[in-house]
């Protein structure tokens, strides 16, 4: 089946590259070009001004608000599949994003993602806070591969850029209404006009909600997998003068599900007597756990972006930004009817950055230089109960609890240039300078249940100590292109990320609670290009990275977490992007990715203790030449899209495949930790009317063929345990423009 799978998504690929050249003869291109072209995409990943996608030297891909919101890609989550070499798991509150294998389930406090997040230029510190779903967006820049000049700190895998749509002269508005199954209802809604003659504004605001999506067969148990949340988002945009520009931006979000879904569904045996949760062993639509697992989440932030045009091409920029992200949580950690260990973790973390950078841009010449400061506050209280029973006699049974206090910060320089040193010849040289410190409180303690001590330590607690690190890093990146013509380009360049040191939040002693940063070289090069008069776009791109000291986190046991540097990875692999416009009708899309990412040497790779069964009388595995976490070795994607005018109507439809092979979640690439190679199915039809599309209704369709599969798995529990993907969803949605 597998097989076959790999078969029909390169012959749909090879289709998209077909259709254009054999349905459009060469005799009719010239008649058909000004209207069965391809759009053009405007970027501002580089940081100076907009420009053409085509014409950047960086593989990226874009979303722009019109595709999010006809397919329903609320969050990072559902993007994803459709971007080449990326995985999306979570860890209860917090995203786990991987580009091109690299990545990191280091979620709490004392570490830091290894893909970053910006909304509209703010760093967003916390895993928890890539979850938000998106608000008010004009478009979404996904930047694969380190970007250690212009983004800094941590985005040794890549970053995404959450770009907000500017408030508008002209008083407008949307509101749309979605009705699903599962009870599913989503509304949001946007209203954006002028406050003065020099002053906009725009508010927008959702809301979303549906019932659990898997059955829990414990007595008295609540189905899990359910969502209540919902966000607003208000601008304000000024324009005192023509060289001047501020915009002010506030936003709060907040999730409050009551019985989620987290690490409940087993694809091994638990150890004990739990009827119920093991005869549900590979079972992803039912679980069978005794408590009601709840998460509170709240995100918020304000900023501050000013821009002054000076003149003569250059532009003074300052970003400030102000974010707080909290959450609490209480969790099954047995997964099973049984009460053997119940987990709580609430998280609070304040963080503070500023950014002035001063762009440059002429004729021959493209140029930023900037300064940069973060500061931020991470306090998590965390405890793990686990009361007498006959598999936790004493001493196992007992209330353990952390609360460490980790304060970080970290001040950057930077520059970039890119320089047309011969007629379409450009040279890119960057450079980032970055000094980072932190600090841990760490307060570690535990108390008997057998009998419950109220408070009495057991002997060897409470652990109590500070630590502090201090990291430094140089970050460059030197480049050339070259303009092939005036539609194709070719491109390469060596770029090396960083990401800082921390802290393992679970740390019993100063020394031990301490691992090292991680350093990447990355080595790539593409072509863009576009062929048969701008119908067909073709982008590929290849990369070697040369990883150090790449820092990973496993769930060893409820509150008990190693952080370990495996000594080095390397990385390679080739990517295929195309998108092809057969007719003015009809357009094709699609990609195919290859990656080998592989540890080079991790002799010691700690055995969380729900993998144990499957390493009797071992605490380590040599993990080296084995998988990186998060990295299928192939992965495609492939999408028509259709529109056809009816005399005053517009009738579009969409849909799309996404596959990926088979995918690990831990170092010790055993077959329980990982998810078989699979497929997802999705589509969606419109239909409005052509002259003004005030109005418009649409039918929609995720994961339709209800394809079964895991997110991610873990061996934080007694047995592994993972998240699984949404069942299959469908709806209807109502679109009203004014």
């Amino acid at each position: 089946m597998n097989g076959k799978i790999k078969q029909n998504l390169v012959g749909l690929l090879v289709t998209v590259c077909a259709i254009p050249a054999f349905g459009i003869s060469a005799a009719h291109a010239q008649e058909a070009a000004p209207v069965v072209t391809l759009q053009g995409i405007v970027v501002t990943a580089t940081k100076t001004g907009a420009q053409q996608v085509q014409s950047t030297p960086v593989a990226v891909t874009v979303f722009g608000s019109d595709m999010l919101e006809k397919q329903g890609l609320t969050n990072i989550r559902d993007i994803a599949p459709y971007i080449p070499n990326v995985t999306f798991s979570q860890n209860t509150a917090a995203a786990i994003i991987y580009i091109r294998g690299i990545g990191s389930n280091n979620v709490g406090p004392g570490s830091d993602p290894d893909v970053t997040s910006q909304i509209d230029g703010i760093y967003v510190a916390r895993p928890s806070g890539q979850m938000s779903d998106f608000l008010d967006v004009e478009r979404i820049e996904v930047l694969r591969g380190p970007q250690g000049t212009l983004y800094g700190r941590n985005a040794v895998g890549g970053t995404i850029n959450v770009i907000s749509r500017q408030p508008l002269a002209v008083f407008a508005g949307e509101i749309r209404e979605t009705l699903s199954n599962y009870g599913g209802t989503q509304t949001d809604a946007y209203v954006t006009g002028p406050i003065s003659e020099t002053m906009q504004g725009s508010v927008a605001v959702n809301l979303r909600e549906h019932r659990p999506f898997f059955e829990n067969i414990a007595p008295n148990g609540h189905n899990v997998g359910d969502a209540r949340r919902g966000g607003v988002r208000a601008q304000l945009r000024w324009e005192p003068t023509s060289a001047i520009d501020a915009t002010i931006r506030a936003d709060y979000s907040k999730v409050d599900n009551e019985h989620y879904e987290s690490y409940d569904h087993l694809s091994g045996k638990l150890p004990f007597s739990a009827p119920l949760a093991n005869s549900l062993t590979g079972n992803l639509r039912q679980v069978a756990i005794d408590a009601d697992q709840t998460i509170t989440q709240e995100n918020s932030g304000v900023s501050v972006d000013i821009n002054w045009r000076i003149g003569n091409g250059l532009t003074l920029k300052s970003l400030t930004g102000w974010r707080e992200t909290k959450f609490h949580l209480i969790n099954d950690n047995d997964a099973s009817e049984v009460f053997v260990t119940r987990l709580s973790s609430a998280d609070r973390d304040r963080q503070f950055s500023q950014e002035f950078n001063l762009q440059y841009v002429t004729a021959g010449l493209r140029a930023v230089a900037g300064v940069y400061y973060f500061a931020d506050t991470d306090m998590l209280v965390q405890s793990a109960t686990s009361p007498p029973s006959v598999f936790t006699p004493p001493p196992a049974s007992g209330l353990i609890t952390a609360t460490p206090t980790i304060k970080s910060k970290s001040g950057a320089v930077f520059a970039q240039a890119v320089y047309e040193v011969l007629p379409k010849l450009n040279l890119t040289l960057g450079v980032r300078y970055t000094d980072e410190k932190k600090t841990m409180d760490q307060f570690f303690t535990r108390t008997s249940q057998n009998p419950p001590t109220f408070g009495v330590t057991t002997p060897g607690f409470p652990i109590v100590f500070n630590a502090s690190r201090t990291d430094h890093a140089v970050t460059p990146k030197v480049g050339l292109d070259f303009k092939l013509s005036d539609n194709a380009l070719l491109y390469a360049s060596a770029t090396k990320g960083f990401k800082s040191g921390g802290f393992n939040f679970a740390g019993r002693s100063a020394t031990t609670a301490q691992f090292a940063p991680e350093t990447i070289w990355s080595y790539e090069s593409g072509l863009k290009s576009e062929w048969l008069d701008r119908r067909l776009r073709l982008n590929l791109t290849g990369f070697y990275y040369d990883y150090k000291d790449l820092q990973v986190q496993q769930l060893l046991g409820p509150g008990n977490v190693a952080i370990t540097n495996a000594a080095t990875a390397k990385v390679k692999g080739i990517e295929l992007e195309v998108v092809a416009k057969a007719t003015r009708e009809l357009q094709f899309s699609g990609n195919i990715s290859a990656l080998d990412a592989k540890y080079d040497r991790f002799p010691a790779a700690p055995i969380p203790g729900g993998f144990a069964q499957f390493f009797p009388g071992k605490t380590t595995v040599d993990a080296s030449h084995n998988y990186l976490t998060g990295a299928p070795k192939l992965s495609g994607f492939a999408a028509a899209d259709y529109s056809q005018p009816w005399d005053n109507y517009l009738f579009d439809a969409h849909v799309d495949y996404a596959w990926r092979s088979r995918t690990y979640f831990d170092p010790s690439n055993i077959p329980q930790s990982s998810q078989a190679a699979y497929g997802l199915v999705n589509a969606y039809l419109g239909f409005s009317p052509s002259a003004k599309g005030i109005w418009r209704l649409e039918l929609f369709g995720k994961n339709l063929t209800d394809r079964k599969y895991f997110q991610v798995i873990a061996g934080n529990g007694f047995t592994p345990g993972g998240i699984v993907g949404d069942p299959r969803t469908y709806g209807i949605r109502a679109v009203l423009k004014f």
